[in-house]
């Protein structure tokens, strides 16, 4: 896939590293494959958007794990809030292992995963409680997570280009914004997610890669000079007349 105006720098660049755009070559050395944010958004239904946003679909996934530190029955779901910093004090621990203070004469970052292990035993849903909670921060857009609470902020028109709330034990997909009616939980979560910032020296961009993105849409697919792939456009939403109510 090429993308970008002809005679850029960047479309130079792509027309060299990925020139093979035969469907016979996908996959192959000198071809860049990208199926566009349409499938991408029918790939992690039911949940709003995908990969490269901080909505459920472009953070949420599944992972199954296997080994002697699984107690629990073959085939059993966990529905726990996991992460993957989880990963290395879950790794640690079944190791014996313990995580440095310092390398070589410095600190190093604290770990900022819980063990997975006590749920590996059957013995917790989740290794977090209401109380803890993770955060994100991508492109400039940015999220927090505390219990079922989710406050996100995303560039418009992904997001509302200001903090929104969601239930996500009721409202997995995202699509009800309850900011206005829970104005204490918001301005409690933004605490965590100003601890967060302070704790990982987080730098906001005054501006992102989606500027001018919303005047652009919803028309078709526009060209963005020497930015190629381009793949970040609106998520696609059926016309109400092509929507049949599902059948019984």
């Amino acid at each position: 896939m090429i993308a970008g105006s002809p005679g850029t720098r960047d479309n130079l660049f792509a027309a060299i590293n990925w020139s093979q755009n035969h469907p016979n070559a996908w996959g192959d050395p000198g071809t860049w494959v990208g199926y566009g944010p349409m499938w991408a958004q029918v790939s992690m239904t039911p949940f709003s958007q995908f990969k490269g946003w901080l909505a459920e679909g472009g953070i949420r996934n599944a992972l199954v794990v296997s080994g002697p530190a699984v107690k629990q029955a073959k085939g059993s779901i966990n529905h726990g809030l996991m992460h993957v910093a989880d990963i290395m004090p879950t790794l640690l621990e079944i190791a014996g292992a313990e995580y440095p203070k310092t390398h070589e004469g410095r600190e190093v970052p604290k770990l900022i995963g819980k063990s997975w292990n006590p749920v590996l035993a059957g013995k917790t849903e989740s290794p977090r409680t209401d109380e803890d909670y993770l955060a994100w921060e991508l492109f400039g857009n940015r999220a927090v997570r505390q219990g079922d609470w989710k406050l996100r902020w995303q560039f418009k028109p992904y997001g509302k280009g200001d903090w929104e709330l969601f239930n996500l034990a009721k409202d997995p997909a995202e699509r009800e914004d309850l900011a206005a009616q829970n104005p204490d939980k918001v301005k409690a979560m933004l605490g965590a997610w100003e601890s967060y910032v302070k704790a990982n020296n987080v730098i906001l961009p005054s501006r992102g890669p989606y500027d001018t993105l919303e005047k652009d849409m919803p028309q078709r697919v526009t060209v963005h000079p020497g930015f190629p792939p381009l793949i970040y456009q609106r998520q696609f939403v059926p016309p109400a007349d092509m929507v049949a109510d599902p059948k019984q």
